[in-house]
């Protein structure tokens, strides 16, 4: 009783206690954010310092996630300033931003325990749910994506959640669950039909029974997308949340015979390190195949209504079908957009290791010198050497995981310097012009909430000359720019405009262009009076 005991609560917890120092270890990194975290990020600070829940802008995104992000930040980041005004660290946003989702990923492990215990009830009993959980605490690919403001963290975490009451026949929880995943970002309806299949397996059978389970299921889905509308309609934009994410978001076609295997090469390179480095990961998917056709051939312990093997081909059907959705319509390659297999890969490849118990548990369950039988139920012994096995071979992908060594997950240091580039860049003097075509969301962020720069995008050169002539001032203006960033079309254009170009500061990956104006005429500063009162939305940043 006591062992079972240890077994059954001691090594959960323990698996938590390194999950949540792996995660935490990674949330402590000193990286910057992603171009798409620092778009979040600077919604959720719009909400945490300005007061704007709303989220006024170009967002194609629902905000149940970037509302969790700035409620983090008021708790944990937000300063007021000497005369009263909020203001936000860079800094100190990164943290708060990311925490929600480094939560997230630590209960995605404990739920992981509770699902695999569900759907596999009869696996040892606690042996698969304790592999499963594992395989989730030391996947580099859930690690990489933990400390992070993307919103596929806290949707992961709620899609897992309905699995979890899918399994267990609650219609309305199940649907509650994928509506808040939904709440978080658009493809946790991906989910629906897996959902939708464990729960029609593990419901009585009838008629009556399943139309009611439906109801109840499509319920909280219908309300939250209602609520979603009604939020979006209330903001009032010109764009709404549904035209941007079809148009962001929408491939608009199946890929062309020239780029499957290009395609199919990015997403390999990326699901590679979802159970420790490329070769582990194909060792045990190889392992999961055989096991599963291994069970196939011979009856496999079960449950009532839903048989293990079942359950596996539900799964990797599942698996099957959402890979190829990705790879042979042209989705965007994210490598975020892998996420929502991760639990259903991490189930599978956990069936595949625990296929493997019985063989170590003949070795095991006699004594190799005196042939007679062990006191120590095995179990014990073949638990402690999974772990100490997987321990050995994930714990280093694990580790450079937590420190962004490995293809998938954040920024992994592309924008390294950025925040000092924007410290630059606000020591110029008040309203300086900054021609920002390629930094974005990133410089945006880091410059702060309450910057007094005017920052203009343009998305051509001509366009940027038309304009920047247009503009009656003698003072220089600055246009930051990668250094690998194709320039030389841009300074030409300037140039040949009668701008004097001048390399102003190199910081870490970026150079800074001076740009000095020609000598307007008093023709010329006619024309940009009638122009100039459009320029009053660049100090839409600054306070008050």
């Amino acid at each position: 009783m006591r062992r079972d005991s240890a077994t059954r609560y001691a090594l959960p917890l323990l698996i938590m206690l390194f999950v949540a120092g792996l995660r935490f270890h990674a949330l402590g990194q000193d990286t910057r954010f992603h171009p798409d975290e620092a778009l979040f990020a600077t919604f959720a600070r719009q909400a945490a310092v300005n007061g704007d829940w709303l989220l006024l802008g170009n967002l194609d995104k629902p905000p149940l996630t970037i509302y969790a992000n700035a409620l983090s930040m008021m708790f944990t980041g937000v300063t007021t300033l000497p005369d009263g005004v909020l203001t936000l660290d860079a800094h100190r946003g990164e943290f708060s931003a990311r925490l929600p989702g480094t939560l997230a990923s630590i209960l995605l492990v404990a739920v992981m325990y509770a699902l695999a215990r569900r759907l596999y009830p009869g696996e040892r009993p606690y042996v698969m749910p304790l592999v499963a959980m594992l395989l989730m605490a030391l996947s580099p690919y859930a690690i990489a994506f933990s400390a992070t403001a993307f919103t596929d963290g806290l949707m992961l975490l709620a899609i897992t959640l309905a699995l979890w009451q899918g399994a267990k026949g609650q219609w309305g929880w199940a649907g509650l669950w994928l509506a808040v995943g939904f709440g978080c970002k658009q493809q946790a309806l991906f989910y629906v039909p897996l959902v939708l299949l464990l729960l029609v397996r593990r419901s009585r059978t009838g008629r009556h029974s399943y139309v009611a389970g439906f109801r109840r299921f499509v319920l909280p889905l219908v309300a939250g997308i209602v609520l979603l509308v009604i939020w979006d309609a209330a903001r009032g934009q010109d764009t709404n949340l549904w035209a941007l994410a079809v148009a962001n978001n929408d491939p608009g076609r199946l890929v062309q015979p020239d780029e499957l295997l290009p395609r199919l090469s990015v997403w390999l390179d990326y699901a590679g390190v979802m159970a420790g480095t490329p070769f582990v990961t194909a060792t045990l998917v190889g392992l999961a195949v055989v096991a599963l056709l291994a069970r196939f051939r011979r009856k496999d312990e079960s449950i009532p209504r839903l048989p293990a093997h079942r359950t596996d081909a539900i799964l990797l059907l599942y698996v099957v079908a959402y890979s190829l959705l990705h790879w042979l319509v042209a989705f965007n390659l994210y490598d975020r957009y892998l996420l929502p297999l991760l639990p259903l890969v991490v189930l599978l490849l956990a069936r595949g290791v625990t296929w493997l118990v019985p063989v170590f548990a003949k070795i095991t369950d006699t004594n190799a010198f005196t042939g007679r039988p062990r006191r120590v139920a095995p179990t014990i012994y073949l638990f402690a050497g999974i772990c100490l096995l997987m321990l050995a071979l994930f714990l280093l992908p694990a580790w450079d995981a937590s420190e962004g060594r490995v293809p998938v997950g954040g920024d992994r240091g592309e924008h390294a310097g950025i925040d000092a580039l924007a410290d630059y860049i606000n020591d110029k003097p008040v309203a300086t012009v900054i021609y920002d075509h390629w930094l974005g969301w990133e410089l945006g962020y880091y410059m702060g909430a309450w910057t007094n720069k005017r920052r203009v995008y343009y998305p051509t050169p001509e366009a940027l000359v038309r304009d920047a002539l247009q503009l009656p001032e003698s003072e220089p203006r600055y246009f930051p720019a990668p250094n690998d960033a194709p320039v030389t079309p841009w300074l030409r254009a300037l140039r040949e405009a009668g701008f004097e170009v001048d390399v102003d500061a190199r910081i870490g990956h970026y150079t800074v262009y001076a740009l000095i104006p020609p000598v307007f005429s008093a023709e010329s500063a006619s024309v940009v009076e009638s122009f100039w009162p459009d320029q009053r939305t660049w100090f839409a940043g600054w306070p008050g």
